[in-house]
């Protein structure tokens, strides 16, 4: 516990620099600083987490992060940084560096820099639902509204469809669907011991945290970034 009696939290941001979809997205400027810092700076604005680290391969975002009050205690290996390497590998690394330093957590809270729409809320009902479901795993999850497996087929070769949910029927009412919800990118909150223990990124009682759809949009290519700074604009004018 801190010196307050609080368990510590981990804010832990994963940001290579190796971006293929859009080159240099961690400190490329959004909305009027670079993408990573909306991370940063919604970790540091939510009350419950007590250290913001940024897990990088790359010293030019370490730079632009402890700018924005990150911590960056590690340069991440390079074989921990390529394109084929696993979210959970990046996540253990960092959890047993701090853990060699002294430092326990009773949870960590991924936060992913391309998805700049979170608020500090968002965590701290992430946080809350772990707490209270003692699950090993909270993901955020946004509902697909008039979603219907029906319309869903796989094309071979020749173009020939196949239904991917056989089970469905054609001429069902989209309102008889039950609801169909989606993994975004926005919060994930693991237990560190239950990471290094299984390596693994969801757990055995995974929750969902829902948030909504036009908070949900990860950014991974132009058109991406595009939307996300269009809704970005939006949500601050909004705070206005």
């Amino acid at each position: 516990m801190d010196n307050n009696g609080n368990h510590p939290v981990l804010g832990l941001i994963c940001a290579r620099g190796g971006s293929k979809g859009v080159p240099g997205k961690n400190i490329k400027e959004f909305c009027g600083k670079p993408l990573i810092a909306w991370a940063i700076e919604c970790a540091k604005a939510c009350a419950e987490i007590t250290d913001v680290v940024v897990s990088t391969d790359d010293e030019e975002i370490a730079k632009v992060a402890k700018a924005y009050g990150a911590d960056v205690p590690f340069i991440r290996p390079p074989e921990l940084a390529r394109d084929d390497t696993k979210q959970i590998d990046a996540i253990a690394h960092a959890l047993s560096f701090l853990k060699d330093q002294g430092h326990h957590y009773s949870a960590v809270v991924l936060l992913q820099p391309t998805c700049p729409l979170r608020l500090p809320e968002d965590i701290t009902g992430a946080l809350r639902l772990l707490n209270e479901t003692n699950s090993d795993t909270v993901i955020s999850v946004t509902e697909e509204e008039g979603v219907m497996l029906s319309t869903f087929y796989d094309l071979d070769r020749n173009n020939e469809a196949t239904l991917m949910f056989p089970a469905s029927k054609e001429g069902t009412l989209r309102q008889d669907y039950n609801a169909i919800y989606r993994r975004c990118g926005l919060v994930y909150v693991l237990k560190p011991d239950y990471v290094l223990s299984e390596h693994v990124l969801y757990g055995s009682k995974v929750s969902a945290y829902i948030v909504p759809k036009r908070r949900s949009f990860d950014i991974d290519c132009h058109f991406d970034w595009e939307l996300t700074e269009w809704l970005l604009q939006k949500q601050l004018q909004e705070k206005q």
